[in-house]
């Protein structure tokens, strides 16, 4: 049986820290708390978290919007989480109240998480310098929160948009530009720090998914690797959290 015990907060947390939308997820539980990735064919999302571990296993949450509405419905708190097996009926507890939720075999969650973590596993050895046969000769440091309002753009533009970016070293600079010529546009620049790059200017071209999935970032100092045209990934080794977004076909305004 996998059993694990964290706080009402930090779980809501490291759940709203996986991305908006999921119908589910796998948790899986080790001596080092708890690790949930994510992979889509847009981005990848990966994010661990101590806490008390009782028994190390896999936690398949197979109804999420139902589990975080339990969340939402209870004020605090520890919550112990329990399940017997990859199909065995989810257990949560907090206090006197509880959920049971039944599981099923298949994680539409991870449908891509083996592959993207594989090409992770060959970045991660090169030291972030390529993403599958793409250069990713465009490393910094940059501050989370200055990203953050770039979430904003879908409010400012409409629903219906596409966004660039810019690794601007001569500028120290990281531009994310949102909306066109003909209907308007948004920037937001974020300092950049640590700068090891060519002297010239990297650009690459995103469709939404990314500027709603940089709300969520965890707060603070985050790693960023990029190239000219490929995809952007912002990494922070002090909470385990790492993102990889994919890029799409550069087109000039």
């Amino acid at each position: 049986m996998a059993e694990f015990t964290i706080g009402h907060d930090n779980l809501k947390n490291f759940l709203s820290s996986l991305g908006k939308d999921l119908s589910d997820i796998v948790i899986t539980l080790s001596e080092d708390g708890i690790t949930a990735s994510v992979g889509k064919d847009t981005h990848y999302i990966r994010r661990q978290m101590d806490c008390g571990v009782t028994q190390t296993g896999r936690i398949v949450i197979s109804d999420l919007p139902k589990f975080k509405s339990f969340l939402a419905a209870i004020k605090g708190g520890d919550i112990t989480v329990t399940q017997s097996g990859r199909t065995g009926t989810l257990h949560v507890a907090c206090g006197k109240a509880s959920l049971q939720l039944p599981t099923s075999s298949y994680v539409q969650s991870q449908d891509k998480v083996g592959l993207m973590e594989r090409l992770i596993k060959q970045s991660e050895d090169n030291m972030w310098q390529t993403w599958h046969q793409m250069s990713l000769d465009y490393h910094a440091k940059v501050d989370s929160e200055a990203l953050k309002p770039a979430a904003k753009f879908g409010k400012v533009l409409g629903e219906k948009y596409s966004c660039k970016t810019e690794f601007d070293p001569q500028g120290r600079e990281f531009v994310i530009r949102g909306g066109k010529a003909s209907t308007g546009k948004m920037f937001v620049k974020a300092s950049l720090n640590d700068i090891d790059s060519p002297e010239i200017p990297a650009r690459s071209a995103f469709d939404r998914w990314l500027p709603e999935l940089l709300n969520n970032l965890p707060s603070g100092e985050m790693n960023l690797y990029t190239g000219d045209e490929t995809v952007l990934v912002l990494e922070q080794p002090a909470t385990k959290f790492l993102m990889v977004v994919i890029d799409q076909e550069y087109e000039e305004d």
